[in-house]
């Protein structure tokens, strides 16, 4: 039997600065790998990354952005975007960010393990593909969704995004392509303002970019109700061949830049709930670290969805007693809304 849960994990992430007070520092990931080595050890399998290649960087990028971002090697500071800072390091990590998850889909694609989790940074899921925003330098779960189709011949990939912002750089790269369907839970008031209702694809990608917004105080009820209703059937309907996760834990009740109240043990069931549909249905099924703000929280949110990937701990029990009037008003409007595209509902309002 081969491992059960890989990370990939590196030092080299936790170089790139971000100034003094910049929320996406490198204490976030540091409380993470801390918590990896007391409690996870001897459990999970680990993966070294290496860089992204230029020709994997482009498949999502432009080559003046890519361009952009090498200019910033060894220079003290550069600001790529008003709230997004590269230091002399940033480059490398930026590239070996996207090349953790390419060495994740890697490690699940080949059956060296089911589910891997890559616990990079910087972030990426608000990188455009000209432009640099949101904390985030490359969009690394774009470049490893447009990796598996243009060089490993996969057809459709599922991207989960359930940071509570929306992932507006992974809906533009893919907002016309059938073949990655996007789902994303995040308050639209907060940054970046996108990913309303009704914004759900253009043409072949009509009906494949599916956008809840979750009230401002969110409750674990009111997600758990929700994802248990819906993601089953987007699996089922959209029959992906790799389930992408951008794992943010910003929706926290303690993160600072967050605003709804979910606590760690959400985590748990929603880490539940995609092992369920992804391995435990012959699916690969990797994460990506995104958001998530309050050192101490993101590492017990990441905790909480190990334990759930792994069949451990609480996170069945947690989805399934999960009851929301207000979870289940969000599955109505989301059947509402994309019902009449067939993807994922069979064409059945």
């Amino acid at each position: 039997m081969g491992p059960k849960l890989g990370i990939v994990k590196d030092p080299a992430y936790l170089t790139h600065k971000t100034g003094l007070s910049h929320p996406e520092s490198p204490e976030r990931l540091a409380a993470v790998y801390g918590m990896l080595d007391r409690e996870f050890s001897s459990q999970l399998f680990f993966f070294d990354p290496s860089p992204a290649t230029l020709e994997q960087i482009e498949l999502a990028h432009s080559p003046a952005h890519v361009q952009l971002v090498l200019a910033t090697a060894r220079r003290a500071f550069t600001n790529l975007a008003s709230d997004t800072t590269a230091s002399a390091n940033s480059c490398h990590a930026a590239w070996l960010a996207a090349g953790g998850c390419l060495r994740g889909l890697e490690a699940v694609l080949s059956g060296q393990c089911p589910i891997c989790f890559a616990l990079v940074r910087p972030p990426g899921h608000h990188a455009l593909g000209g432009q640099a925003g949101g904390f985030c330098i490359f969009n690394n779960l774009a470049v490893t969704a447009a990796w598996a189709r243009a060089a490993l011949g996969l057809k459709r990939v599922l991207i989960v995004d359930w940071d509570v912002h929306h992932g507006n750089g992974i809906q533009d790269i893919f907002y016309r392509d059938p073949g990655v369907f996007y789902f994303s839970t995040h308050y639209f008031q907060a940054y970046p303002h996108t990913g309303d209702w009704e914004d759900v694809g253009m043409g072949r990608g009509a009906g494949y970019t599916m956008n809840v917004c979750l009230p401002y105080d969110a409750s674990d009820a009111d997600v758990l109700s929700l994802y248990r209703e819906v993601l089953p059937q987007v699996v089922e309907g959209y029959e992906p061949e790799l389930i992408l996760v951008a794992a943010g834990f910003d929706a926290h009740k303690e993160d600072p830049l967050g605003s709804t109240q979910l606590s760690e043990e959400a985590f748990a069931g929603l880490g539940a709930l995609v092992r369920r549909l992804g391995p435990e249905r012959g699916v690969p099924l990797m994460l990506a670290l995104e958001g998530g703000y309050n050192p101490e929280a993101l590492a017990a949110s990441v905790r909480q969805t190990l334990l759930g990937l792994l069949g451990l701990g609480q996170g069945e029990e947690i989805l399934a007693r999960a009851r929301s009037e207000r979870g289940i008003a969000l599955v109505r409007k989301a059947r509402q809304v994309h019902g009449i595209y067939g993807v994922w509902m069979g064409g059945m309002m």
